[in-house]
Parts: structure tokens; sequence; C-alpha cells
């Protein structure tokens, strides 16, 4: 990387720094006000909120770099523009193309850690912030990898969780008159059909009676959850919490089980069409600078190159949840808004050399 590059690559540092903190206080803003909610139910206390939106930090950050990369594009070209030294630079022969490779040399960088921080650091932060939420939640204990529940006669011990998605090592206990174990049942793993029904694997069951015990081993067996919505949330990670690599082992292990796995498939093209993202979002501020600089009306082309931008953006959140609700092919639906937004950067960048 030259001098020139690193000038480039530091100003739109810059900028990204002030855009990122600033949208950051006002959406970690609204998760605590979202936590603060709960407060009260259970053990959960406004140090448990502030810890969870803390824990979130890092999801957040990648969930906001897309628009970042687009504001810090234009900002910090913008203030070259405005100091006459990008002028300068096409003055001196140098194309647009040029002027990007510091732009995208730095955007190569901040993809690979997104993506390291993705496999690595996201995972485990929001494992901590579940265990912080399961505080709100009564006769509901979640520590390390083991949870457990109850519910009126009924126990269940989740010893831990595949892929973020699929418990196992399964016991469930029924408890009959005064306490007394009734029945056992013991499973290596767990199918999540839907919010009610499980399909236990390898499961053994045990009746106990008054001076005997029924033991039956079966290879699967549909269990009736009795788990609310919030403690299934508690238990299992959010999609958008899972590396590219659970996602992917969730969605091979699911093949042929019958579970649904539209919308997962759906976050792993999303995550996936992240990097091209990142890219178009960065380059799509160089023409609407470059453009402005010889224009009466500079801001309004930076505005309208912002406005285009998270249009786009918006646009992918839009088309991500509609491969799952219309059963669109995941892996074009989730690609096809980066790529035609690099596409449109790149003509854009051309028109202007």
């Amino acid at each position: 990387m030259t001098l020139i590059d690193r000038y480039i690559a530091i100003n739109f540092l810059k900028a990204a720094a002030v855009v990122l903190v600033l949208l950051l206080v006002l959406f970690s803003f609204l998760a605590l006000t979202d936590e603060l909610d709960d407060v009260g139910q259970g053990s959960f206390t406004t140090v448990d909120a502030i810890a969870v939106v803390i824990l979130t930090l890092p999801t957040r950050i990648i969930d906001l770099l897309p628009v970042t990369a687009l504001l810090a594009s234009v900002l910090g070209l913008g203030a070259l523009a405005n100091h006459g030294e990008l002028l300068a630079l096409r003055a001196a022969g140098m194309s647009p193309w040029r002027i990007a490779r510091g732009l995208l040399l730095l955007m190569t960088v901040v993809v690979v850690t997104t993506m390291v921080a993705r496999a690595t650091l996201i995972p485990q932060v929001e494992r901590q912030a579940q265990e912080y939420r399961s505080k709100t939640l009564p006769q509901t204990a979640l520590g390390g990898a083991e949870f457990w529940s109850r519910h009126e006669n009924r126990f269940i011990r989740v010893g831990g969780v595949d892929f973020g998605r699929i418990p196992r090592d399964i016991e469930i206990y029924e408890l009959g008159v005064r306490g007394r174990l009734q029945r056992l049942l013991q499973a290596h793993k767990a199918d999540i059909v839907d919010d009610r029904k499980w399909l236990l694997h390898d499961v053994e069951e045990r009746v106990l009676g008054e001076d005997s015990v029924q033991h039956k081993r079966m290879a699967t067996l549909s269990w009736q959850s009795f788990l609310t919505p919030k403690q299934m949330a508690t238990l299992i990670a959010p999609a958008h919490a899972l590396s590219v690599f659970d996602l992917y082992a969730y969605i091979h292990e699911m093949e042929g089980s019958g579970v649904d796995t539209r919308q997962y498939q759906a976050m792993l093209w999303q995550q996936l069409s992240l990097p091209t993202a990142l890219f178009a979002m960065t380059l799509l501020g160089l023409p609407f600078v470059l453009a402005s600089m010889n224009s009466r009306t500079p801001g309004f082309r930076v505005l309208l190159g912002g406005v285009a931008g998270i249009g786009f953006y918006l646009f992918d959140q839009i088309t991500s949840h509609l491969s799952t609700l219309l059963d669109l092919p995941p892996a074009p639906t989730a690609l096809a808004p980066s790529a035609v937004l690099l596409l449109l950067a790149v003509i854009g960048i051309s028109r202007t050399a």
C-alpha cells in the first residue's frame, strides 16, 4: 500500500469511525430499551440488560457495516474533494480505479476480519447474552452448555447444543404422585420440527413401577415439548448468531429429516453475500463524489448516493425474508442485490474515468 493509498484509507477510517459510533449509539439505545422491558422478570436486573446490549455489540457492528462502508466512502472521499485533494489526484493522471485501490485493500482486511469474527467471536458472545436472558425465565437455568427447565411435574435437561440448533444429551423426567420419578427419557439428540414438536433420536425409555422398571430402546420418538418460545430462544441460538460453518453443518445435518431449513439457507447465503455488499457499498461512494466535483450541488449528489446505497441495503434485508416466505431459491435471492449494486458501482466508476 503506497502513501496515497494509506492517506485515502485513513480518511475513510476516520469517517467510518464517526458514522459507526453514531449508528451504534442509536441502535444500542433502541436495543437497551427492549432489554429494560424485561427488568424485574425473574432475577434479570438493569446490569444484566446492559450486559446483553454490550455482548450483542459485535453482531450489531457487522449488521451496520454495509451502511457504514457507504457513508464512510461518501464522507471520506467527499472531504478530500472539498479540500481539492481529489481534484489534484485526478489532475495528476490518477484514474478512479487507482483512487479506489486503497479502499479496496482496506476493505479486504475488513472482510477477512468480519468473517473470522462471524466464525469465532459472535457465537460465543451471543451464547453469553442468552445466559443473561435466561434469568428472566422462571424454573429455567442456563449455565455454560447445560440447560435445565421445569413445567409442572416434568423436567428437561439438555447437555449441549450442536451447531447452535440441535439439542444433544437430553434427559426428560416425569414425576408422579409425591414427587416420585415415574418416567425417564434419554436421547442422544433431537431435531426441532416446530415450536412444540421434537423428534428424539437414539432413545432409551424407563418407566418406573412400584416393583419393576420397564426399559425400552427406540431409534426415534416424537415428543411434545413444554418449552415456551422464550425458553426455546434461550436454548437455541438465533439464526443470525450462527457462523457460516454452523449454518452449513446444520443444514446438511437436517437434510431428509423433514425440518424446514429455508430460513437457515437464506441466512447462510446472506452471510456469504456480505463481502460483495461491503465492496459494492465502498465503491459506490466514489462515482457520486467524483461526479459532484464539477457540480453546483455536490451535497445533493452525495446525499443521493447515500440514499441509493441505503435503499439497496434495505432491499437486501427484505429479499432475505422474501426467499423464506415465497420459497424462492436462497442463493440467487441473497446474492442478487449485492451483485447488482456492485455492477452499478463498477459502471459508475468506469463512466467517471
